[in-house]
């Protein structure tokens, strides 16, 4: 860990710290990153242990070698030595492997997960950190996670595209040889409105549909590339919202864009807070965007959905404050809330 800058410690135990495409590390990295302005930060993750890796802000602790990127069993693995008695843990995935490692390791520890395990009364349950309102008012607090974006997306269109104004589909499907043929929900989408271009991102290519008929693919090879295909659509409709918090439809609100999402999923509290809507079927699916169809219907989400995800998901010293509040640690600033802060 370095030369301590402070008595307190953050230890993230993350599975999935590597994996650049999944939530759960863009959601423990931006943990680690909020934790180090009241904390000391000691990142672990599975892979051999002795030197420290490094990764950029922080350094990372290998345990010893488990299977497939697993955790290792506890009695082959390594545990940091350095950190001071109040440390807190916060695990990304809180699965067998790592409660196993936590009951040996770090029994009195306080632990937060971020991905929710265990069920309702399950007294090994880790409490899991909120991400999104807890459902029917629960009273947790809600770590304000900062989801940046560009707005500089928004002045130019994608360059593979010459057009605005499309059915965005972030699609469920993973793993497909190509763009064809379109998943069930895509092709209805195209039967039913076939005078609008449909854009399907799928495996980093936006395939562009209309009249159920393959126009064009584009490839999407960055982070700008996806914001600037939210932010000139007229609405996102993301098939498999992230876990977490639902990063996709945080940037889409953000962007003035409204939501189209599958009822049950972590975005779902996101349309509750009238950013959006929710479908359960291919009938409820077409329903919301022939609702959204009508532009003062979309105007009205649009200016919701951007005060809702700016004021929530867009300020970082929001975001510091919440985490030190609930892990425990004096808060740095007193920040206004609604402000957001992103770098151009």
């Amino acid at each position: 860990m370095g030369e301590r800058r402070f008595e307190r410690a953050t230890l993230i135990l993350s599975r999935h710290w590597r994996s650049p495409d999944s939530e759960l590390s863009f959601v423990a990295r931006s943990v680690a990153g909020a934790a180090s302005r009241t904390s000391e930060v000691c990142v672990v993750v599975p892979g051999p242990a002795g030197r420290p890796e490094p990764d950029g802000a922080f350094d990372l602790l290998g345990l010893g070698d488990g299977e497939d990127g697993s955790w290792p069993d506890p009695a082959r693995a390594t545990w940091p030595d350095s950190l001071p008695p109040g440390t807190t843990i916060v695990v990304d995935e809180p699965d067998a492997a790592a409660r196993s490692l936590l009951a040996h390791f770090a029994p009195e520890h306080r632990v937060h997960a971020i991905a929710p395990a265990g069920t309702a009364g399950d007294r090994h349950a880790i409490p899991p950190l909120r991400f999104t309102a807890p459902p029917e008012g629960g009273t947790s607090e809600l770590i304000r996670l900062h989801v940046p974006i560009n707005p500089l997306a928004a002045t130019h269109r994608h360059n593979g595209l010459g057009f605005t104004g499309y059915l965005l589909v972030l699609s469920d499907r993973t793993g497909a040889a190509g763009v064809s043929p379109p998943t069930p929900m895509v092709a209805w989408l195209t039967a039913r409105f076939p005078g609008v271009h449909v854009v399907v991102v799928e495996d980093a290519v936006a395939a562009v549909w209309r009249g159920r008929a393959l126009r064009g693919v584009v490839s999407v090879y960055t982070r700008t590339d996806l914001w600037r295909l939210v932010a000139h659509a007229l609405v996102t409709i993301d098939l498999a919202p992230g876990p977490i918090v639902a990063r996709e439809c945080v940037e889409s609100l953000r962007f003035g864009t409204p939501i189209v999402v599958p009822v049950g999923s972590a975005a779902q509290p996101h349309a509750d807070a009238g950013a959006g809507l929710s479908f359960t079927g291919y009938a409820e699916l077409l329903a919301c965007v022939a609702r959204l169809s009508d532009a003062g219907v979309r105007d009205r989400l649009s200016q919701r959905g951007r005060l809702y995800a700016d004021a929530r998901y867009g300020n970082p010293d929001a975001f510091v404050d919440s985490v030190a509040r609930v892990l425990g640690f004096p808060a740095v600033s007193s920040p206004a809330d609604g402000r957001a802060d992103d770098s151009p």
